[in-house]
């Protein structure tokens, strides 16, 4: 579960890339963060991939609160999220199923249980049909 109290992350400019976002993503749920550029899409998953810390509120991953975690803990915690970056950082030598598949094979799901699920977000973003295709036919 994953779950944002309040957080907000404030850059040093001053700037806010998020304010006062309450948020809550079941275990085991798939969520898609769209929005208009600067929504704070890519602050989100930076805070939840503990690339950046929050400014203030809470931020609860697995029941643990992020901001007291160790660094020393922080390769294990990204371990267990999967995300795709704006500039996307796709291994152009495999398909997208098998980009997608990735971060499900790090954690070691079984491959029936992955191809399900990889299928399954493929579908719901339009590109099932392309599961065998390489990130630069797309």
């Amino acid at each position: 579960m994953i779950q944002f109290d309040h957080v907000s992350k404030r850059f040093e400019d001053g700037q806010y890339g998020l304010k006062q976002i309450n948020l809550r993503i079941e275990e085991g749920a798939m969520a898609f963060i769209t929005g208009h550029s600067g929504a704070g899409k890519s602050t989100l998953m930076r805070l939840i991939a503990l690339l950046d810390r929050p400014t203030r509120g809470q931020l609860i991953v697995d029941g643990r609160n992020m901001a007291k975690l160790p660094n020393r803990e922080i390769p294990f915690h990204r371990r267990k999220v999967g995300m795709i970056f704006q500039d996307h950082r796709l291994l152009n030598d495999r398909s997208v199923y098998e980009n997608v598949a990735l971060p499900l094979q790090v954690i070691g799901a079984s491959p029936r249980d992955s191809g399900k699920r990889v299928r399954a977000a493929l579908d719901k973003v339009g590109l099932l049909k392309k599961e065998k295709s390489l990130p630069a036919s797309l």
